[in-house]
């Protein structure tokens, strides 16, 4: 933990303002509570935002996915038919 990132819960209780001024400028703070830490406390917005880009991360992932499965699974073969087709058709075996 580095110092300028770290906060006692007494100079917290002193000036609450500039805590979460701090906070509000995107700094993440670790409240010190008998020399110990107590909570770490980030701003609700990069919170948010980091969220939301790895949500659109999962589902563009998920976009990739779906678009690469070209083949449906035949309900009428058994598992060991299927893989069989997957490696005739990967190294062209007739």
């Amino acid at each position: 933990m580095n110092r300028q990132n770290t906060i006692s819960i007494q100079e917290v209780r002193k000036d609450p303002l500039a805590f979460l001024r701090q906070i509000n400028e995107g700094k993440t703070m670790v409240v010190i509570y008998h020399s110990k830490p107590f909570a770490t406390v980030v701003s609700a917005e990069s919170t948010v935002s980091r969220e939301s880009k790895s949500t659109k991360r999962m589902l563009e992932y998920a976009k990739l996915a779906r678009d690469s499965a070209h083949n449906p699974i035949s309900p009428t073969k058994s598992y060991k038919e299927l893989y069989a087709d997957d490696m005739a058709n990967k190294y062209g075996i007739s």
